[in-house]
């Protein structure tokens, strides 16, 4: 398959894909996305182009308060920020923003920010809920069961090393070997020739 139909290919494949939400446009630089309010308010080189920002929009991006969108090689992208007084760790944060523009988009690329007036709360489940279950009903059973699996656990491995030297037969069992002895003057020499046969 030649570049051509490979870009006709995907080309296709994008017209054929639905928006993953309700985008309406109700002004230049104001849209709802799901009914909750966006603004543009940044819009570098006119960067922001609405129908490919419809197209490529995710749901994920509704927990975010700023999307940024940037250009490179003809393809948009996006990527959600918070904003600085929010309470979650690990961010990203908006105050990161030109960090982000000077290391992680290309240079002199378009650009645009769009602002989440109405940021979906993140709601996160906890990893340990389960775990923590499972250990208090460990310890209801009882200390004694616990502590004999736990220290059944510890010494099992998924595997043991060990160095294995290899394992030569004694020379008199070999096939393929000769041994002859000279003497010359009470010393004993013994060559170890390979048979020809």
């Amino acid at each position: 398959m030649d570049r051509k139909q490979f870009d006709a290919l995907i080309s296709e494949q994008d017209s054929k894909r639905r928006p993953l939400a309700q985008i309406k446009r109700e002004t230049e630089d104001k849209f709802t996305i799901n009914n909750h309010q966006y603004t543009v308010s940044l819009d570098s080189q006119n960067g922001f182009q609405f129908d490919e920002f419809a197209r490529r929009y995710n749901p994920a991006l509704s927990q975010y308060d700023y999307i940024v969108g940037d250009w490179g090689y003809g393809q948009l992208r996006l990527k959600g920020f918070y904003n600085d007084d929010r309470d979650i760790a690990g961010g990203p944060f908006i105050g990161e923003l030109n960090d982000y523009l000077l290391e992680d988009i290309n240079f002199g690329a378009a650009y645009f920010v769009v602002h989440n007036l109405e940021a979906r709360p993140i709601i996160r489940k906890s990893r340990n809920n389960k775990n923590s279950r499972s250990r208090n009903n460990n310890r209801r059973r009882g200390s004694k069961n616990h502590s004999r699996n736990s220290h059944r656990r510890n010494n099992q491995h998924a595997f043991v090393e060990q160095k294995v030297a290899p394992v030569k037969p004694p020379l008199q069992k070999r096939k393929n070997l000769v041994v002859k002895t000279e003497e010359s003057a009470n010393k004993h020499h013994f060559i170890i020739r390979e048979s020809k046969k």
